[in-house]
């Protein structure tokens, strides 16, 4: 007796083919791992396997369950060694079920089956879907719905063999592709329509064919889609708004053909690219629609739209004339109720009732898709491999994932490799033009051209303004346009409040996270070439005094985000032969550079300031403070003690002056590496009195750090204590979290070598958590290498490799030097405390002979000490490792 089930049927896409390339031995391996995982996920939903081939027929009770279970199998599929993709199709309804006896079994027979139309049903939906779809009838989408799963209706299908069209629904989480199937050979998208089913074929178009893959905004299609779904919520004009060469007309064209069976009435292509009146605009659409026009054609139009009833209209290239988008697509919106309308175009219409969907750069992934998809195009041999992908990577972010930049740029892997186009990009324009590019229209031939069409466009205080933002890097704030930015030659200016949103309106300028603004690089890059030297100077100028200027905490704010414009107005001052600016503006780049690294850029622009300018005895200290404070960090001691000392002799009065309250601290900081403690406290308590006087918290808590550490390190630990927690209390008057941070982790390291190994991890972990939030990637490669000895001491060898080589990998990324040998120490003894023989051994030598290069023969002492037990013994004496102090 027939009983309401759910039936599932999935398929792997193109088994076949990844089978011929991965050979059957690989396929073999594949697809245990494939049935394994399949297998379990089939106990954990309650479902009953009817039938396998290249993918499964699934027997549950609930369409719950099978739709858990098809969600499930995506994520297996995906994550599998060699990922892979499946359609899934799922039924609810009336099913027979047979269960086969054990002789039957034996002679081929399945345990179980079922029978019934349901069966065929569920069968079509799953040829039907995309890879990575899940797509289910009508039946079992309305009790997904009520279980609270998202479904999506794709509208209705006629199916061979079934006597009616069904309506097909999508069901998933948000890695689905939420897109409408494409017809396939036994089903067809139908829409009703003045009383009969109308097929997709059948629906008028004037739609240019697509003549190549379209690649990416999957995201930017669903959204789309969903301003457009026909409800009566939904939006009846959207415009698709953007820079020029952004796809809006690409993507526009995809959703039409994609989605044509939903608009019965036709959907209609109009190109506006030649309009400049309202005459031209409605010629261009009575062209499209094959209207003759007559007396108020305007009113004509909207006649024959509303005779069409469910319609799409899109209409491309609207920015030339959105002054007429009252008197054209505005009147229509109102004749026409069940028309729908897509504008492409560089500047929002400003209608009432619109809808704007903003396009932005393709993500890495996209970007990167679509350059290797268009190169292969043009040049059949064309061959993927590790070192073209990462060269494609960095060039489509030079690009800013623009897709006609990269799409100009693919076609040049016919004379030169990915990589050699990445070196040349500082001629970007000439490398972004069409060679031979007869049909093209001309202001798609290159980006130049392109960009241009955008400029025309603008009105003179809007050029000016982009131009003089074009010399910011990185983005920038009101605040900071507003001081660079001058319009004092023009007559009755605009407000630049007024001007950033006219930019932003018409899609040159971004809106970045926060209250930040930016240009893509090509706009910028064409912007600058319309500023004439004489203006370039002054404004660089004037951006190089602001961000000059900036206090501590602003310039380290937000992770560091203003560190492009200082370096920029760093290098615009010494341009400008500014040697103050240039001075102070090195001194704020040090400060996020030794947060985030690389610490060796910041040794390469104080010599590039050093170079260029001739600086006072003050800007000198300041320039060498940076310096020789970076080649600390940098592992280079001797470099920086020279560098330090002559800035410190150089400095007219260092006693009483933070540069050189700095400079004693930092020059502390060395003797007592060097093991001159003497030396090293009297730098450091002058560097405090200094802080003192300047009521300076942070050069306090420097050298109170650097005493307190030195007391550890002599054993003294109720000193160190006592000056631990001075410069504690000190951070938390001043609400200094990055000390907070730097301070915990240092009093974790007291607690540590005192042998309260619970008290140092729960310092390290809480260091940890606020350095990471204040964005100081150096302190943090401590603190994780802290933390693994703290886990190791507590016999947690995962946890404490984990830590130490996550410490590893920040302290390489950012270029910390002195904190890779001791980590690599510890490293090896972990390992070593593991039985993993062989890798302690090659760390431990590796650390060693760092740390012979940096001279520090006591820990080479230690590594030595540690390789002697290897490979007989394996357990270590955690006393032995290496405190890293903050």
């Amino acid at each position: 007796m027939a009983q309401d089930l759910t039936l599932l049927f999935t398929d792997i896409v193109d088994s076949t083919a990844v089978n011929a390339r991965l050979g059957d031995a690989a396929m073999s391996t594949l697809w245990a791992q494939h049935d394994r995982g399949s297998r379990d996920l089939l106990l954990a939903w309650r479902g009953h396997e009817v039938d396998r081939s290249d993918g499964f027929v699934v027997l549950f009770d609930s369409p719950t369950d099978a739709a858990g279970f098809a969600t499930a199998y995506h994520r297996l599929l995906a994550a599998l060694p060699e990922p892979l993709q499946a359609r899934a199709g799922l039924h609810t309804g009336p099913l027979d079920v047979r269960h086969n006896g054990p002789e039957d079994v034996a002679l081929g027979a399945k345990p179980v089956e079922a029978f019934g139309i349901g069966k065929a049903v569920g069968a079509r939906l799953m040829a039907l879907a995309r890879g990575g779809q899940t797509l289910t009838s009508a039946a079992a989408a309305a009790q997904l719905q009520v279980a609270g799963w998202r479904t999506l209706s794709h509208g209705h299908w006629r199916m061979k063999g079934l006597p009616e069209p069904l309506e097909v629904h999508e069901v998933g989480d948000d890695s689905a592709p939420w897109l409408p199937p494409p017809d396939a050979e036994k089903s067809q998208r139908v829409v009703w329509h003045r009383g009969q089913w109308m097929s997709g074929d059948q629906v008028p178009h004037n739609l240019p064919a697509e003549r190549d893959r379209f690649v990416g905004r999957q995201a930017d299609l669903r959204a789309l889609a969903a301003l457009l779904d026909g409800r009566e919520a939904g939006a009846r004009l959207v415009t698709l708004h953007g820079t020029g060469g952004m796809g809006k007309t690409r993507l526009a064209l995809r959703h039409a053909w994609a989605w044509r069976g939903s608009f019965p009435g036709g959907v209609w292509f109009c190109d506006l690219a030649q309009a400049r009146n309202v005459d031209s605009v409605l010629q261009a659409v009575a062209v499209a629609l094959d209207v003759p026009l007559g007396a108020d054609p305007a009113a004509q139009l909207g006649r024959a739209i509303a005779g069409r009833e469910r319609c799409l209209l899109i209409l491309d290239n609207f920015e030339q004339v959105t002054r007429h988008a009252a008197e054209t697509v505005g009147r229509w919106l109102d004749m026409a109720p069940q028309a729908r309308f897509v504008a492409t175009s560089r500047e929002v219409l400003g209608l009432r009732g619109e809808h704007t969907l903003a396009l932005d750069a393709l993500g890495p992934d996209e970007a990167a898709e679509l350059f290797h998809e268009r190169a292969q195009a043009a040049l059949a041999g064309y061959q993927r491999d590790a070192e073209s992908d990462r060269a494609v990577r960095q060039l489509v972010e030079l690009l800013d994932g623009l897709p006609l930049a990269i799409e100009l740029a693919a076609p040049r892997v016919r004379v030169m490799a990915p990589a050699q186009l990445l070196a040349r990009m500082g001629d970007r324009f000439r490398l972004l033009a069409v060679q031979g590019g007869a049909g093209r229209q001309d202001r798609q031939a290159t980006l130049q051209n392109a960009l241009q069409w955008s400029w025309e466009l603008m009105s003179e205080a809007e050029r000016r303004t982009l131009a003089q933002l074009a010399v910011f890097e990185g983005g920038f704030d009101w605040p900071a346009a507003e001081a660079v930015v001058r319009l004092d030659e023009l007559p009755e200016a605009p407000w630049l409040v007024d001007l950033l949103q006219a930019l932003g309106d018409k899609s040159l300028l971004r809106r970045l996270p926060g209250t930040r603004f930016g240009l893509l690089r090509a706009v910028q890059a064409f912007a600058l070439t319309h500023l004439p030297a004489a203006e370039q100077a002054a404004v660089r100028a004037r951006h190089a005094r602001y961000y000059a200027a900036l206090d501590e905490r602003s310039a380290i704010a937000r992770g560091g985000v203003e560190l492009d414009n200082l370096v920029q107005a760093c290098r615009h001052a010494v341009a400008g032969n500014d040697a103050a600016t240039a001075a102070a503006s090195l001194g704020l780049v040090w400060l996020v550079l030794r947060l985030t690294g690389p610490l060796r850029a910041a040794v390469d622009l104080a010599q590039e300031v050093r170079a260029g300018l001739a600086l006072s005895p003050h800007e000198a200290a300041a320039v060498g403070w940076v310096e020789g404070s970076a080649l600390v960090g940098s592992g280079r001691a001797a470099e920086a003690r020279t560098v330090i000392m002559a800035a410190l002799d150089a400095h007219p009065d260092p006693g009483r002056e933070l540069v050189g309250g700095r400079l004693h601290a930092a020059l502390g900081d060395l003797m007592s590496a060097a093991g001159d403690t003497a030396a090293a406290t009297a730098h450091l308590q002058t560097a405090l009195e200094i802080g003192l006087r300047l009521q300076n918290t942070g050069l306090q808590c420097q050298a109170l750090n650097e005493l307190g550490a030195m007391a550890m390190n002599a054993a003294d630990h109720s000193t160190a204590l006592a000056r631990f927690m001075r410069a504690l209390r000190i951070a938390t008057e001043a609400g200094d979290r990055r000390w907070l941070g730097g301070l915990q982790g240092n009093l974790g390291a007291l607690n540590y070598t005192m042998g309260r190994f619970a008290e140092a991890r729960a310092a390290y972990e809480e260091a940890l958590q606020l350095v990471r939030e204040t964005g100081d990637r150096r302190w943090e490669a401590n603190a994780r290498c802290n933390l693994g000895l703290a886990y190791l001491s507590q016999n947690e060898t995962a946890l404490a490799e984990q830590a130490l080589r996550d410490s590893l990998a920040l302290a390489r990324d950012i270029g910390h030097a002195r904190i890779v040998p001791p980590a690599l120490c510890n490293l090896g003894q972990v390992l070593a405390a593991a039985g993993k023989v062989h890798e302690a051994r090659s760390t431990l030598l590796e650390a060693q002979s760092l740390a012979r290069e940096a001279n520090d023969w006591r820990l080479a002492e230690e590594c030595q000490d540690t390789l002697d037990t290897l490979p007989p013994e394996t357990m270590v004496d955690g006393s032995q490792m290496q405190l890293i102090r903050d």
